[in-house]
């Protein structure tokens, strides 16, 4: 199997260093029947580097998430029929400004709760965000990005949006049947609100519209494969492009990267099961494998 190069690498660790220096993050998401996304998402984000990772989940499946791994710490929020409920996000804010990054929307449901938390998160923007499934679709929906407040935020932050062409489709409103016109619409989104858009798909293109310019630069992936193709993949970058930006990377590079180990985990999962047989657990638990891959002193290029 050839391996391509990381765009880039992590600093290598250092004896006097401790999970405080690796990050503090905080995974939004879950509901009743969707416990699985989140607990994938705060698993990726430990094996990718985080020193800290909690899960803010609805109180209804609080224990199904814990379950899944000893260092997930958790946070129950308000819920009503197993979603977020309206209450949740007051509860949630206290976390919020304790955390390097957050990443919000792996099987959170559209419901109001929801969508008063990822508003909420957007409007402040003083926190590095990854915005994915559930959370982009509530974003489409309401338009979000049409109000400056909410496009700008009060900061500038990272903000990261993850979509597969039919997200995507949603946010721009050109078809996934048409993916250069896609690609095209990406990057005048990620240029018009400053932020870094991961196109997932054969390949993933990372677009970057933190420069501001009217076209965003791309960044083409090598690595992954087509058995990355079912439920739960999404949740794994989710995890590890929100571990990269609690780690201190920008936007750009924390997606680069992200992308890349992604990949890579994924093509190390074939390689030991199949392509057919994978699932989205084993490219989790491959991660932790490959993560020295991403760092300083186990390969030779640019550092961050």
């Amino acid at each position: 199997m050839t391996v391509s190069s990381p765009p880039l690498l992590l600093p290598s660790r250092q004896s006097a260093d401790h999970k405080g220096t690796f990050g503090r993050v905080l995974l939004v998401g879950g509901s009743r029947g969707m416990a699985g996304s989140i607990a994938l998402s705060s698993i990726a984000a430990l094996h990718a580097g985080s020193g800290l990772v909690a899960a803010a989940v609805p109180d209804r499946v609080l224990e199904t998430v814990a379950g899944y791994h000893p260092a997930i710490m958790t946070t129950a929020l308000p819920c009503l029929d197993g979603h977020f409920a309206d209450e949740a996000w007051p509860e949630l804010r206290d976390w919020v400004s304790r955390q390097d990054a957050i990443g919000v929307g792996p099987g959170m449901g559209t419901g109001e709760g929801s969508t008063t938390i990822v508003s909420e998160l957007l409007r402040q923007r003083k926190t590095p965000l990854v915005i994915d499934a559930d959370a982009l679709n509530i974003i489409a929906r309401q338009e979000f990005f049409d109000d400056e407040s909410y496009a700008r935020g009060d900061s500038d932050a990272p903000v990261v949006l993850t979509p597969h062409p039919g997200e995507l489709g949603r946010l721009t409103g050109v078809s996934a049947k048409d993916e250069h016109a896609q690609l095209d619409a990406a990057q005048q989104l990620a240029a018009r609100l400053r932020i870094t858009i991961v196109v997932k798909g054969g390949p993933t293109r990372v677009v970057d519209g933190c420069a501001g310019e009217q076209s965003a630069g791309v960044y083409v992936n090598a690595t992954g494969n087509p058995g990355m193709g079912t439920a739960g993949c999404g949740d794994v970058l989710t995890g590890v492009i929100t571990s990269l930006l609690g780690q201190g990377l920008s936007g750009w590079d924390a997606a680069r990267l992200g992308v890349w180990i992604h990949g890579r985990a994924g093509d190390a999962a074939a390689a030991g099961i199949s392509q057919a047989g994978m699932t989205a657990w084993h490219l989790a638990q491959t991660l932790a494998g490959v993560a020295d891959e991403m760092v300083e002193s186990s390969q030779t290029a640019p550092s961050v």
